[in-house]
Formats: C-alpha cells, sequence, structure tokens
C-alpha cells in the first residue's frame, strides 16, 4: 500500500484498529516507534505519524508532520453509466480509479435490468482499497439517478458512446481534454429508439466491435488518460 485510508488523518492522535490493524500488524509488521503514512483522501496531503502504542486490537498514533502534494487525477472524463450488474461494476471500479477518471454517474437506461441495485457504502470502500493500492489522493465521485431522463436533466449536453458515432480521435482531441467531458455508456443491451433520439452528439471507434459496457468505460479512461498524460509528459 501507498498509504493507509483513514478519515480522521490530520487529527493530532488517532486510533487505528480492525482491518488497518491487521494490516499493520501482519502485513507491515510495524511495531511501536515506526512511522505510517495516511491520507483522508478530502485534501491533498500525506500525512506521517508514529505508532506510539501498540494494544492487543489496536494502536495509538500521534501525528509527526504533512505534506502537500499535487492531485494524482490526470482524467477529467465524468463517466455517465448505465447501471449494470453489480459484481461487473464492482470489478470494474478499481481500474477506472486507476485511470484517474474523476467521476462516474449511474443511472437506469431503458434496457439496464431494474432488480440491479448499486450499493454507494460497498463501491467507496473498493475505491478507497484501490486508492491505498495505486496512490491516488482523492476520491472519486460516485451517484446515482433513477433513470435516462433524471440524467439527461443533470448533465445534458453529453457526447454518447455508441455505434455509428463520429471517430473519438477527431472530435475529442488532446486538446478537447482541457475542459470536463462527459460521456454516456449504455448497458449490455445498448441504447433504446427513445434514448437515442435525445443525444445531441454520438462518439465511437469507428469500427465495428462490439464492447461490453465495463469495456467500454475502461477503453474511454484508457483514452484520456494517454491523452492527459502526453500533455503533462507522464507517458
Amino acid at each position: 500500500m501507498q498509504f493507509l485510508y483513514h478519515q480522521h488523518a490530520g487529527d493530532r492522535l488517532l486510533y487505528i484498529e480492525k482491518e488497518d490493524f491487521t494490516y499493520i500488524c501482519k502485513a507491515r509488521r510495524l511495531k511501536e516507534g515506526d512511522r505510517l503514512a495516511l491520507r483522508n483522501l478530502n485534501d491533498m496531503y500525506l500525512y506521517s505519524y508514529e505508532i506510539t502504542q501498540m494494544q492487543k486490537k489496536g494502536a495509538a498514533l500521534t501525528l509527526l508532520h504533512k505534506v502537500q502534494t499535487p492531485c494524482q487525477v490526470y482524467n477529467n472524463l465524468h463517466l455517465l453509466w448505465a447501471v449494470v450488474e453489480p459484481k461487473v461494476v464492482e470489478k470494474a471500479l478499481p481500474m477506472l480509479n486507476e485511470l484517474g477518471i474523476a467521476a462516474i454517474s449511474f443511472f437506469y437506461a431503458q434496457f439496464s435490468q431494474g432488480h440491479f441495485k448499486l450499493s454507494l457504502e460497498r463501491m467507496y470502500k473498493i475505491l478507497i482499497q484501490s486508492c491505498q493500492q495505486c496512490g491516488r489522493s482523492s476520491l472519486m465521485r460516485l451517484e446515482v439517478y433513477k433513470d435516462f431522463d433524471a440524467i439527461c436533466s443533470q448533465y445534458m449536453p453529453f457526447y454518447a458512446f455508441d455505434f455509428g458515432g463520429e471517430d473519438i480521435r477527431e472530435i475529442l482531441s488532446p486538446v478537447c481534454v482541457q475542459t470536463d467531458v462527459r460521456i454516456m455508456v449504455g448497458p449490455e443491451g445498448g441504447f433504446s429508439a427513445s434514448e437515442r433520439a435525445k443525444f445531441k452528439q454520438s462518439i465511437s471507434l469507428g469500427d465495428d466491435l462490439i464492447l461490453r459496457s465495463e469495456s467500454a468505460c475502461v477503453l474511454l479512461a484508457s483514452i484520456f488518460r494517454v491523452w492527459h498524460g502526453s500533455q503533462k509528459g507522464l507517458v
């Protein structure tokens, strides 16, 4: 892990227990006097703590210092993702988090299966674990909208990633990634005719390959990550 998450990181004194305590004991084999890096994923500080007391079920930490680091998200992509099976979303989340997208707004499209229920609490836990592993210093924003019309009223205009759309490489060039970009991805069954009728602009890869919903999300995140990396000299 690059750091340990704690919602109160930054406080002078902290107490860690349960999974976090097991991690520092068994995985890191830390002891009293050792140092540990923590983040709260709300600010840009990396906090350094000393383990001042090891107990049977927890450890007391004392803040030593903090270092401000810039946001490590090099991607301003905001996905509007139609709800698919929760286990599919949860499997893709760490990859999307590592690729640095800014936010995901889920919504129930006409062809989404209504019985699928996403747990924001569970998804945020997955994101926190991913941030600890990859070093991302900010938490991706997640939200859920009840239907297609609700998300359209909130985030119009957007680009729809769909068959027959204009080539993404021509429409969204590296110049365009200076501003926030919203792209909608449909469910496994695709978009309905009534949904397509409301699209202002569609984009695609310009080929006939059929991508799974999660594959399309990872592809888009990868494209934007490369564009941003090229601008910042990261790739």
